[in-house]
């Protein structure tokens, strides 16, 4: 047998043989190619395409379906701040009540102080100021007048503009607001009441003078 092959085996078979074996390699080749636009979501195994081979800003806002982003797809160092709250931010927030009498604050005067508790365990709240967001500035709570005059005097910034007298009548008693001007028994910026009356300061606001 073999003495049979090699009887037949010539230079020009072997160079035939190799010649059909490249032309069917290449039949072979050219069946893997292909054609244009014929791969769809249907071809594609599920997690086959990943990060590493998606072309850098190949995605863009058009191709993202809408509302699909959240907050945790979102890195929100990198997001400005929008312009409503950037006005937010440089408004000065409500400062904390000011009460009278306590340390640090302005002292009551002529015997006044905040009204003592109605009955056990309900109280009336204390007498105090502060300004809020936009400057303005509150009064608050309920005074108990000693001698008459002065309850407490508002210090320099919590007072109305110089030389205006200002009156008010929350519920029946009267407070009164003196500002720039220097009576003989009374001061610059003092809120006012009657003598051993009980004087509501609920309510009262103003700007105070530069």
């Amino acid at each position: 047998m073999k003495k049979h092959l090699r009887g037949r085996l010539t230079f020009a078979n072997v160079i035939s043989c190799i010649a059909l074996f490249v032309a069917l390699g290449g039949l072979a080749v050219a069946a893997t190619k292909l054609p244009k636009n014929s791969v769809g979501t249907k071809q594609l195994k599920k997690n086959s395409v990943t990060t590493a081979k998606i072309k850098k800003n190949a995605v863009t806002g058009a191709k993202v379906k809408k509302q699909s982003l959240t907050g945790s797809d979102i890195k929100l160092s990198t997001l400005g701040t929008v312009p409503t709250a950037q006005l937010a931010n440089s408004i000065q927030p409500a400062e904390p009540t000011h009460l009278v009498g306590a340390p640090g604050e302005p002292p009551f005067e002529g015997g006044s102080g905040n009204v003592p508790p109605l009955t056990p365990g309900i109280s009336l709240p204390p007498v105090g100021f502060y300004k809020d967001r936009e400057g303005i500035v509150h009064l608050e709570g309920f005074a108990k007048v000693g001698a008459g005059g002065p309850i407490f005097t508002l210090p320099p910034g919590y007072q109305p503009a110089p030389g205006q007298l200002r009156e008010y009548q929350p519920i029946d008693e009267t407070a009164v607001i003196i500002s720039g001007i220097n009576f003989e028994t009374l001061h610059v910026g003092s809120v006012l009441g009657s003598t051993g009356e009980a004087v509501s300061l609920e309510g009262i606001s103003f700007r105070p003078g530069a």
